[in-house]
């Protein structure tokens, strides 16, 4: 058996996600011993967008690959930075756009691809067919030889993200469909078809007491009195989402998967 172990973070949230997620990971790394670890990080700039800098400061912190989603292009510089950052992927299903559709790694003469993926349900932007798109991306990647996937799928609504799982699990070869965007996590991890690890939201790794990262009454404002406040980044502690799965790469299939939550001590 070849066997993967994926540490794999839910999205990151501005520079308290980044602080705590860095702090955390040489003790992750001694817990669970990952040989990858991916992230969501389409937040990890000021909490809106990503930029070269803060991608690169991630990645040469330990973090393998990065994936994004509807806050992609916040950071505007990022459009012409994303080509020269080989270890981040946009969502595939972006009708025309610079960037990775997916990642590839590999692991013990086994590859291993990541895909990215934005669910329509919800989402504002014009957006291909997720499902379409990943069976496109999956047919070219086996025709490549790589036949272990893992599909960050970046989505609002909890049906569209379990319909997506049911229909990559009946793929030889999905590993994981692993959901992120809501920013909170959800107890539902399991194996579909007994092969695919997934999850609906591996929930966001940001400040703790906050409205899914951003400060509290900003938005309580928003929702109360209709005021068009400017939302920012919550200080503070932080928490800290995200799963880990072991896979066979030999039999393109998922072992396990395992949530993981740690908050951060609050006098920071």
């Amino acid at each position: 058996m070849h066997e993967c172990r994926i540490l794999f973070f839910g999205d990151i949230g501005g520079r308290p996600g980044r602080r705590f997620v860095l702090s955390q990971l040489p003790l992750l790394r001694e817990r669970y011993k990952p040989d990858f670890i991916f992230a969501n990080a389409e937040n990890a700039t000021h909490g809106f967008g990503l930029n070269a800098a803060t991608a690169q400061k991630l990645h040469d912190a330990g973090i393998d690959g990065l994936t994004l989603g509807n806050h992609t292009w916040d950071q505007k510089e990022f459009w012409n930075e994303i080509d020269t950052l080989p270890y981040v992927c946009r969502p595939a299903n972006y009708p025309k756009a610079p960037g990775k559709m997916y990642l590839v790694f590999e692991h013990q003469g086994e590859k291993l691809a990541v895909i990215n993926l934005l669910g329509r349900t919800g989402i504002r932007t014009a957006l291909d067919c997720p499902f379409q798109t990943a069976t496109k991306l999956i047919e070219a990647l086996e025709n490549d030889g790589i036949r272990n996937v893992i599909v960050d799928f970046h989505a609002e609504t909890t049906a569209e993200k379990y319909a997506l799982g049911w229909f990559l699990s009946k793929k030889e070869g999905v590993c994981a469909v692993l959901g992120t965007h809501t920013h909170v996590p959800t107890a539902d991890t399991r194996l579909l078809n007994n092969r695919t690890a997934f999850v609906s939201d591996i929930g966001m790794c940001g400040p703790h007491d906050s409205v899914i990262g951003c400060e509290i009454d900003p938005v309580i404002e928003r929702f109360v009195e209709g005021k068009p406040n400017r939302l920012e980044v919550a200080k503070g502690a932080a928490v800290l989402n995200a799963v880990f799965i072991r896979l066979d790469l030999e039999q393109h299939c998922a072992l396990s998967i395992e949530r993981i939550q740690r908050i951060e001590e609050s006098d920071v």
